[in-house]
């Protein structure tokens, strides 16, 4: 009998956030749509979208499983900032960073050998860096808020953190992805 009423816990919990979130990832391929001028302006860029809503969705995820762990293994608390708090947080910062410049890098090359006709190596560096920081930045702090809210109302963060990051990390990626297109449009780099 444990095992139904867990299952029906996690049903519960997760059945309207996953619906929910599910309308949240159609307002992200909106805002996609309405960017496709945009991005029709800056070739190559088609490359470098899926690459950076991966790793916005990936080091969210993470970072919201580990907060979880530490909720529930007692040695981060809720509302208090912790050791374990901070590296995890400069973990996700530093990844951003990292794997942004990477990512403006391969995105780069890519569309070199590809022969696609494409923006500056600039350009990719300035829109995967300060995208990845900046929906970075927005997602650790939605996912330190989305862990402790969820522990502190007794659901489990693990049902709650993970399809919340998902869902919020592809909108808040497409919606600094959009600003930091039309400030490069607009410097014209």
């Amino acid at each position: 009998m444990p095992v139904t009423r867990s299952m029906k816990r996690i049903i519960e919990e997760t059945t309207p956030l996953v619906i929910g979130y599910a309308v949240l990832e159609l307002i992200a391929g909106g805002l996609l749509g309405v960017m496709t001028l945009d991005i029709e302006l800056l070739p190559g860029l088609f490359i470098l979208i899926p690459a950076l809503l991966d790793m916005r969705g990936g080091i969210g995820a993470t970072l919201g499983a580990r907060l979880n762990s530490g909720l529930h293994l007692g040695y981060i608390k809720p509302g208090k900032v912790t050791k374990a708090l901070k590296v995890n947080i400069y973990s996700a910062l530093i990844l951003s960073v990292v794997i942004s410049v990477a990512l403006s890098f391969f995105a780069f090359v890519t569309s070199q050998l590809a022969g696609i006709v494409s923006i500056s190596f600039l350009a990719f560096f300035l829109i995967a860096v300060t995208t990845g920081v900046l929906s970075g930045l927005v997602m650790m702090m939605l996912a330190i808020f989305i862990s402790s809210f969820s522990y502190k109302r007794g659901l489990d963060p693990d049902d709650v953190t993970t399809p919340t990051i998902g869902a919020a990390g592809d909108i808040i990626t497409i919606i600094f992805l959009f600003l930091v297109v039309k400030l490069v449009l607009g410097l014209g780099i």
